[in-house]
């Protein structure tokens, strides 16, 4: 019996390329990808596999799995992503399972939790889910939870249940406040509750010990900042704040503080003399106190976009500034002596005058091509071939689904951007790919790179893109430092090449 059900699954796997033909035995079976086959069920000789320990299911259409893969006693890691389930079998709560992902399915219920004792890592986001009460048995072994893009109103857990929850995603849900419920978790690090309605916060939530915290897009009219003792970074963007205090005990360790687009009009300084990042952008601050000479380890400001007409001179004392944002306001003349004394490395208000942004023509290719020489002497994934890259750019020009900027100084290309469209099964629609950022070293830190990108992602709006997604450098800490102050954020996937 065991033959036939192997040779069963054997010619099965080989046929959707997810084994090579040396493979002789089931138990040299340890992982597995079946992802993006379009499947609709699995055969019940799976279960045949009983060394498999990491199974990847997504992608497909899958609403139910086979009752043999109870046997499968060594699996740890199952990947059910963007497949159409609305209930999980129960059977699964048998399996040793550590990691379980079931994000983009059909899910209304979390009950089916209760059975599982050891999983540490949990991601049902893109769900149904409305409700969690009762889910968590207090027996859990949850270190990681994503519960984003669901429907959940209320976030209420029973006694200890969640207490060795370590990372807590609430994104995207529907939560009008936070109850006393989030004190429970006391080794909780970091909590993302970003894009909901929160308006109302208990006070035993400030309590808690995490090290991040997203309170962005929510409807926090009043904040009174206090506690919250291990916090390194603070996201309150997008908040239609009328008031916001800091109280001299809240977060003594802070290292990020940002609140941008809130409305403010007054320039509140967090007691934390440990800040590196400090953003203010798009309020409505007409002042900058001269306490800010306090913050000697800042390195990054971000104050564009306000009613600023003149700084303290205290501002020349932040000895370790990199980077400052601050266009966009009626500056004084002072103001700017102020910025001169200042010199961080990055100011958006050095752009040079007669820099033009615009769409590459025919006549650009060559200069486009040359100038790639200067993108992969940074990244060393790739090495320089003028042919190579001359040839990639002029298909590129061709191509229909692609855009490509270029900026421009006295007729001369000095900086350049390209975008692909790319459909996106996870978003069920097109995105961008944007590649080739680059900009001559004389011509940086003048804010041209920030108008090709802004450029960019305008025609991506106009083409109705639901995602743009652009790779960088691990090594190009000025270059990721950049794409995140423009809202991009790091995802968890690597990138792998592979020459053909």
């Amino acid at each position: 019996m065991y033959d036939y059900e192997w040779d069963r699954i054997k010619i099965w796997l080989e046929q959707y390329g997810a084994i090579g033909e040396e493979v002789a035995k089931a138990e040299e079976i340890t992982r597995l990808d079946l992802s993006g086959h379009s499947l609709k069920e699995l055969p019940e000789s799976i279960g045949v596999l009983s060394h498999l320990l990491v199974l990847n299911l997504s992608n497909n259409k899958l609403s139910t799995l086979p009752e043999s893969m109870k046997k499968l006693q060594k699996l740890s890691n199952l990947d059910l992503r963007r497949n159409k389930f609305a209930v999980l079998p129960d059977f699964l709560s048998l399996l040793p399972l550590r990691s379980l992902n079931a994000s983009g399915n059909k899910l209304e219920s979390l009950s089916f939790l209760s059975l599982f004792s050891e999983l540490r890592v949990l991601d049902i986001s893109s769900n149904l889910i409305t409700d969690v009460a009762g889910a968590f048995c207090s027996e859990n072994q949850l270190r990681t939870l994503n519960l984003s893009s669901n429907y959940i109103k209320k976030f209420e857990v029973e006694g200890s249940s969640l207490e060795e929850l370590l990372r807590l995603n609430l994104s995207r849900n529907l939560l009008s406040e936070l109850s006393s419920s989030f004190s429970r978790m006391e080794n909780l690090e970091e909590l993302d509750l970003s894009d909901n309605q929160i308006e109302k916060i208990d006070e035993s939530f400030f309590e808690l010990d995490v090290e991040l915290l997203d309170l962005s897009l929510n409807q926090l009219g009043a904040l009174h900042l206090f506690g919250l003792d291990s916090l390194e970074e603070i996201i309150l963007d997008e908040n239609p704040l009328e008031s916001l205090t800091i109280d001299e005990s809240f977060a003594p360790y802070l290292r990020e503080f940002s609140c941008e687009g809130c409305g403010l009009k007054e320039f509140v300084l967090p007691p934390s003399k440990n800040l590196e990042l400090l953003c203010y952008s798009s309020n409505e601050i007409a002042a900058i106190p001269d306490a800010i000479e306090y913050y000697t380890k800042l390195i990054q400001l971000d104050i564009e976009s306000n009613n600023i007409v003149n700084l303290p001179d205290s501002l020349a004392n932040l000895v370790s500034l990199q980077t400052l944002y601050i266009k966009d306001n009626p500056l004084s003349e002072g103001a700017k002596k102020v910025i001169e004394v200042l010199a961080p490395d990055i100011c958006d208000i050095r752009m040079k005058t007669g820099i033009s942004i615009e769409k590459a023509s025919r006549e650009d290719i060559p200069h486009m091509a040359k100038l790639l020489n200067v993108l992969f002497a940074i990244e060393s994934d790739f090495t320089f071939d003028y042919e190579k890259q001359f040839a990639g750019i002029s298909r590129l020009y061709e191509y229909e689904g692609a855009d490509m900027l270029v900026a421009k100084y006295e007729g001369k290309v000095v900086g350049m951007i390209t975008m692909q469209r790319l459909i996106s099964s996870a978003e069920g629609d097109y995105i961008g790919q944007m590649e080739d950022l680059v900009v001559e070293e004389e011509f940086r830190r003048m804010g041209v790179g920030s108008r090709l990108i802004n450029k960019m992602r305008s025609i991506a709006q106009e083409y109705g893109y639901k995602r743009i997604q652009l790779a960088a450098d691990v090594d190009n800490k000025n270059a990721l430092e950049f794409y995140n102050r423009r809202g991009f954020v790091k995802t968890h996937l690597s990138i792998y090449h592979y020459k053909v």
